[in-house]
């Protein structure tokens, strides 16, 4: 079956996919999700909120600061203050859009404190509902726009490009694949936490639109670099859920066994320290046998029911009461700050081809990224996205094609549980030479496994290429740590740069 309207694709429906198909009106957009609309994104999940630089005594020199501190020495600051810039304004559209931040008495909007931010400018609902209320909000208005039709229980498996310009790609659920034609594709698929054991990420996101993007020629930027988040909740839940890092901003506490505040002794920030240093530190705990948690008990666990309520809630179904019991977390792989290189326009190397969101590498997050830019970069690089392609959307001119059939498979139950273990206990919080050549050639040999059936699988090529990228880098720098090369090389005082070539396959 085939689709040929050469309309714009959006492929993704979490924040980035959702907010730039609103943004792009009056075009005709077609938005492809593996789920029913507004489910199966992590951006629903997103508890903390956005950061944006609107507080009185705040500035974007303050946030582009930040920013650049705690990326490790190779954040693009130009793409960093772009963004910074734009994030003002795009909180005021949510706010246009119905968006319920939380607001005082005077109708100033609270700004909350995280980890390595000079000043509160964390704008969120009910403290750590953030990412469910903006989500609610854009997929009822996506539901209601006339220029965007959903498809809904299709994952996007193949983009075609020919000559370095992208005219179309293959879908597919479990009994048909629909080819649809378009030379203007967004890539908006999320982040790549599912590759891994621990994660918060939803059970959609393992790498499929990098892996995808990787098989079709694009390059591929600082795809080593995986953050995990410090304080999941250690209750053998799949996904982890979240324990805010807002609440260490309110003063939650890090202890071990021993009810020790171990964190004091290891950076001056303690508990707000990058996360990185922090989900070191607990992994460290761990390592020798014992349980970590996080303190709220007293005032704060008190407070949680009306200030924190998702988190009470996980508590309360767990049998945790905060004000008396601390939570067991652990580090959980979180965010990626690598992905489908792509420049100040949103656009990747692919003509007609744009990534936005967490599967998108603009260079903003360097190797660590601080806290609540996430969502920040997804809804900025949404509205630059939408303006180029309204700008440069007469280029993308349709013409025939014969696309070659695809053949791509999902990773069988007990690849995907090798895959993840693998991806964990090699190329997790810690790594080193050996572990990682290990985890490649476990990887490559279950690539060749499929391969033989004449099938790729995209969560396979985008392991690889985050191996490959963190083999070549032989020091630590923010979240890759090498404990081979424990120090910061200034030679490698740069970003990285990959395709699925350099996997010499």
């Amino acid at each position: 079956m085939a689709i040929q309207n050469n309309k714009i694709v959006i492929i993704g429906a979490g924040l980035a996919g959702l907010f730039t198909a609103l943004k792009l009106a009056p075009l005709k957009v077609i938005l492809i999700t593996s789920k029913k609309l507004g489910s199966g994104t992590s951006s629903q999940w997103a508890q903390a909120g956005i950061a944006a630089a609107v507080g009185k005594y705040d500035s974007v020199s303050s946030h582009l600061n930040d920013t650049v501190q705690v990326g490790g020495g190779i954040v693009d600051e130009k793409i960093a203050e772009l963004v910074i810039k734009n994030g003002p304004e795009r909180v005021n559209d949510l706010i246009s859009l119905g968006v319920p931040f939380d607001v005082d008495e005077n109708k100033e909007l609270i700004l909350r404190k995280e980890a390595a931010h000079e000043h509160n400018r964390i704008v969120s609902v009910r403290g750590d509902m953030t990412g469910k209320k903006i989500m609610e909000v854009l997929t009822r208005l996506v539901g209601k726009s006339h220029h965007i039709e959903v498809i809904e229980g299709q994952n996007a498996v193949e983009l075609h490009q020919e000559s370095s310009a992208v005219y179309g790609v293959t879908i597919q659920n479990m009994s048909k694949q629909t080819y649809i034609e378009s030379n203007c594709v967004i890539l908006a698929t999320g982040g790549i936490g599912q590759l891994y054991k621990v994660t918060t990420n939803s059970k959609e996101a393992l790498g499929d639109g990098v892996g995808m993007a990787a098989r079709c020629g694009a390059v591929l930027s600082d795809m080593e670099f995986v953050q995990f988040h410090p304080t999941a909740f250690d209750i053998g839940v799949d996904p982890a859920p979240l324990a805010t890092e807002a609440l260490r901003g309110e003063g939650a506490k890090i202890i071990n066994s021993s009810y020790e505040n171990f964190m004091k002794g290891i950076h001056p920030e303690a508990e707000l320290a990058p996360r990185d240093i922090v989900a070191r530190a607990i992994f460290s705990e761990q390592k020798k046998g014992g349980q970590v948690y996080l303190d709220c008990r007293g005032d704060l666990g008190r407070r949680m029911i009306n200030d924190f309520p998702t988190v009470y809630e996980l508590c309360k179904n767990n049998d945790i009461n905060p004000e008396n019991d601390p939570i067991p977390i652990s580090p959980a792989a979180h965010y990626h700050m690598g992905g489908i290189s792509a420049d100040e326009y949103g656009r990747t190397n692919i003509g007609g081809l744009y990534a936005c969101g967490e599967n998108a590498c603009s260079g903003i997050h360097g190797a660590n990224r601080l806290a609540s830019n996430s969502l920040l970069e997804a809804i900025a690089f949404a509205d630059i996205i939408s303006e180029d392609i309204k700008d440069q959307i007469n280029k993308y001119v349709s013409k025939a094609h014969n696309p070659k059939i695809v053949k791509v498979k999902s990773l069988e139950p007990n690849d995907l549980t090798t895959l993840r273990e693998t991806m964990t206990k090699y190329v997790g919080v810690e790594r080193d030479q050996t572990g990682l050549e290990k985890a490649f050639d476990t990887i490559h040999d279950m690539h060749f496994k499929y391969q033989k059936t004449g099938c790729d699988n995209n969560s396979l090529i985008t392991s690889m290429l985050i191996i490959k990228s963190a083999i070549a880098r032989k020091e630590q720098r923010g979240s890759h740590y090498r404990t081979d090369h424990p120090y910061q090389d200034n030679k490698l005082n740069s970003r990285s740069f990959i395709t699925k070539e350099d996997l010499d396959l």
